[in-house]
């Protein structure tokens, strides 16, 4: 079986080409979910180490504002989700990719509740040296809070980089859109200051931006 080839048993129940207006919808909403993804992460910068409290309350608003740009990134990214399926099902890279983002998308809460969680430790009247000990013992090691966490930071960008070659593939989106966003992963994982995750973070979101910008166009 070709890499466009499907089989009927496999298929979605959805159409496998959608209206003008779904495409532009799932369009904006990649694009939207990529740059609340970069814009959440600037946001929160370096307070996610959770190692000092009285850092944390002092940017509180901050914190507050990441946390709720990564929950609209996580609404976007589903939205996004649902309507790329229905594109990339006919490559089965595209199936794999689309796949394994329905496992990554619901993490992206997880991930977005961790910040705001984290918030609520340096909140004015608890005891500081007491929320201090709590984040450094039980925030800096491994837990169960941080499955959903690692799955969706490990996942995602894959899931995102198969979905993105299979609009290569398929000819929707030009070869840049993923190209970006692997250096950008692969600048992530790079030991840095913070202007060099920077730089990954938006590689990533024009990553998802040109394929959006691929999608919109193959709507007319």
């Amino acid at each position: 079986m070709t890499d466009t080839q499907t089989s009927p048993a496999l298929a979605p129940p959805t159409s496998a080409t959608p209206s003008v207006p779904g495409r532009r919808l799932t369009a904006a909403t990649l694009a939207g979910a990529g740059i609340a993804l970069a814009v959440g992460e600037q946001l929160v910068g370096d307070l996610d180490q959770a190692d000092d409290v009285a850092l944390i309350a002092a940017g509180s608003d901050r914190l507050a504002a990441g946390g709720l740009t990564q929950v609209l990134a996580g609404i976007l990214l589903c939205f996004a989700a649902a309507g790329l399926g229905r594109l990339v099902w006919p490559s089965i890279t595209g199936r794999i990719g689309w796949v394994l983002l329905m496992v990554a998308v619901p993490c992206a809460g997880a991930f977005a509740a961790f910040h705001l969680i984290l918030l609520e430790t340096g909140a004015p009247g608890l005891d500081q040296a007491a929320m201090q000990q709590f984040v450094v013992e039980r925030f800096q090691g491994p837990g169960p809070w941080g499955i959903p966490i690692g799955l969706f930071a490990l996942l995602g960008p894959l899931a995102l980089l198969l979905v993105l070659i299979a609009l290569v593939r398929l000819r929707t989106a030009t070869v840049a859109a993923p190209a970006a966003l692997l250096v950008g992963f692969v600048l992530d994982q790079v030991p840095g200051d913070g202007a060099l995750e920077l730089v990954a973070l938006w590689l990533v979101a024009l990553g998802l931006v040109l394929a959006a910008v691929g999608l919109w166009r193959g709507a007319r």
